[in-house]
């Protein structure tokens, strides 16, 4: 078995892109959250310090402190809990499209091909179950084809072998007969095992 390491990641801007929009977004809403409970809070303390600069002299750092650890972590808890209820809420919109296609390769393994299976509008595999519809629609269509022509081969060589049969054919070509009949049926019966649904 050999080994692929994939080399380059590709993004795919259909499926991938809003997802990567979205959490762009959730992070430059807490980077400007941040910027303005700092400027908001630097401010507070900048015009409190100001007045009593002459009564005790305190170093830039010390009267910003408090504003950068309370933006900071206000500004970094805010963004990490929408960062995860967005991760959430869009592993749901794949989840449950992988949960689905499990199923449907478990039904196509069982020779079921019906195309009667549904995907929410907004589940972000939607388009790929779509492609999948067509693929079993299009092996349904053919395998219906297979099935039918099937049937028209063994009404043929039944009512061949009933002709056959009358005219006292040697035995030997009597039994290649039936074994063309024998095989028929065996692949009619392979046919029968898919379940292609309506036409």
């Amino acid at each position: 078995m050999v080994d692929h390491r994939r080399r380059r990641y590709w993004i795919d801007i259909r499926s991938q892109g809003p997802f990567l929009m979205k959490i762009a977004s959730v992070w430059a809403a807490g980077v400007l959250l941040l910027c303005l409970l700092l400027y908001y809070l630097a401010d507070e303390e900048l015009g409190r310090s100001f007045y009593s600069i002459h009564l005790r002299l305190r170093n830039t750092w010390q009267i910003l402190l408090p504003a950068v650890l309370v933006a900071g972590g206000v500004s970094y808890l805010v963004t990490i809990g929408a960062t995860l209820f967005l991760a959430v809420r869009e592993s749901h919109r794949l989840g449950g499209p992988i949960h689905k296609f499990r199923l449907l390769f478990l039904e196509l393994g069982k020779g079921i091909l019906d195309t009667g299976f549904r995907f929410r509008n907004g589940d972000l595999l939607f388009h790929l179950g779509e492609s999948y519809r067509e693929a079993l629609r299009v092996h349904a269509e053919r395998i219906r084809v297979l099935q039918d022509l099937g049937d028209r081969a063994d009404r043929s060589l039944s009512e061949a072998r009933r002709s056959l049969e009358t005219r006292g054919l040697p035995a030997e070509e009597m039994r290649r007969i039936g074994e063309s009949s024998d095989a028929l049926e065996r692949l009619r019966d392979a046919l029968r095992e898919f379940r292609v649904g309506p036409s």
